[in-house]
């Protein structure tokens, strides 16, 4: 599904703006703080529920103002179509709706009107701890496989409960009977999505080095993912094997929750050894492969958001990346409708940053975030 058309009521700095949205390339550009990236974070919200840039809802009000609404309209070229529009209180109250009609998941938006964002806020994927991984595939893998979303939404609501003994002020005997009765739930739970999760990243990593050589035969970049253990016996005898460390801090230390996918460019971890440059450009190969995995898994593609994609790589690359995705647009009949930001429309497209797209569709947004 594309975005055909968008409103934002009171959302950011955004007090009343309509934008519409072209198949192709759609070009947002104006000063920095105009309210660029809070349409890719409304678009974003849309479709996922939630921003890419916070987990506090009201930092998204527009001061002054009792709530923001949001809303979208998505279409395909079949002519299918739906409307999404979230509604947000400053005191709490929020309604997402998708034709109207209420929903109470988030989960019931996934897949529906995928989005893939390539932004700064992105960048703790490949320079954070493990966890920044962990939560980039199980939302990847969440939107493109119901299987996959329900052992993680499983595993996770018998870890809550496991955590929750620990976290208790039992006495340690007491504490140790209770997690007798969650080993092997949790061992269970944790065999399916290890399965589950294995073959995915798999998937995604032949995925993503085909994409890394076709943008640059040079090029060495790779992910790897330690395989796990899938047998049941021997992953409850780890979990209690670690018991007392778990009641000694509070937490369960073994489990799906605990992996890590190691990123390496030219045979090295680029978390602690890639350059500024570095990271940013396995960051968008990362996200290009994200878009292209998306549209293999669903044969739906995704809105790619691209937010600033010439801050940190220097012109010559950043060229190379644009003119990488207008030969995804050119070269197939699905095409991913893209939308990025910039500072200066014109510069950029007198350097011929645009000739790899057919339709390039710009929006000038200003100071006080109208289009």
């Amino acid at each position: 599904m594309e975005i055909d058309s968008l409103e934002m009521i009171s959302f950011r700095n955004h007090e009343k703006t309509k934008i519409s949205f072209g198949p192709g390339l759609t070009v947002l550009w104006g000063k920095n703080g105009s309210g660029k990236t809070s349409t890719l974070e409304a678009i974003h919200s849309l479709s996922i529920g939630k921003s890419f840039r916070t987990n506090n809802k009201k930092e998204m009000i527009k001061n002054g103002t009792p709530g923001f609404l949001i809303k979208g309209l998505f279409k395909n070229t079949d002519g299918n179509q739906n409307e999404v529009s979230y509604l947000q209180e400053r005191v709490g109250n929020k309604k997402i709706k998708i034709n109207k009609k209420i929903i109470t998941k988030r989960k019931d938006l996934l897949g529906l009107n995928s989005v893939v964002v390539f932004s700064p806020e992105e960048e703790e994927i490949t320079k954070g701890p493990p966890g920044s991984r962990r939560r980039f595939f199980n939302k990847v893998f969440s939107i493109c496989s119901k299987a996959y979303l329900e052992k993680l939404l499983t595993y996770n609501k018998i870890l809550k409960q496991r955590n929750a003994i620990l976290r208790n002020n039992y006495k340690k005997q007491k504490i140790a009977e209770h997690l007798e009765i969650w080993s092997e739930p949790l061992a269970e739970a944790g065999e399916k999505l290890w399965r589950e999760r294995t073959l995915l990243i798999e998937e995604f990593a032949v995925e993503f080095e085909k994409t890394a050589k076709r943008l640059d035969e040079k090029i060495t970049a790779t992910i790897t993912y330690k395989e796990n253990e899938t047998d049941k016996e021997k992953i409850i005898q780890k979990i209690k094997n670690n018991n007392k460390q778990d009641i000694k801090n509070g937490f369960t230390s073994y489990g799906p929750h605990r992996d890590e996918v190691l990123f390496l460019w030219n045979k090295k971890g680029i978390r602690k050894h890639g350059s500024q440059g570095e990271h940013k450009l396995f960051l968008a190969l990362l996200k290009i492969s994200e878009l292209l995995f998306l549209f293999k898994k669903t044969k739906k593609n995704p809105v790619f958001l691209i937010d600033d994609l010439f801050a940190g790589l220097d012109k010559e690359k950043s060229k190379k990346l644009l003119s990488f995705i207008g030969k995804l647009q050119s070269e197939r009949k699905k095409r991913p409708q893209t939308i990025i930001t910039t500072t200066d429309f014109v510069d950029l497209e007198k350097n011929g940053f645009f000739l790899g797209f057919e339709q390039v569709k710009k929006h000038r947004i200003h100071k006080n975030g109208n289009a």
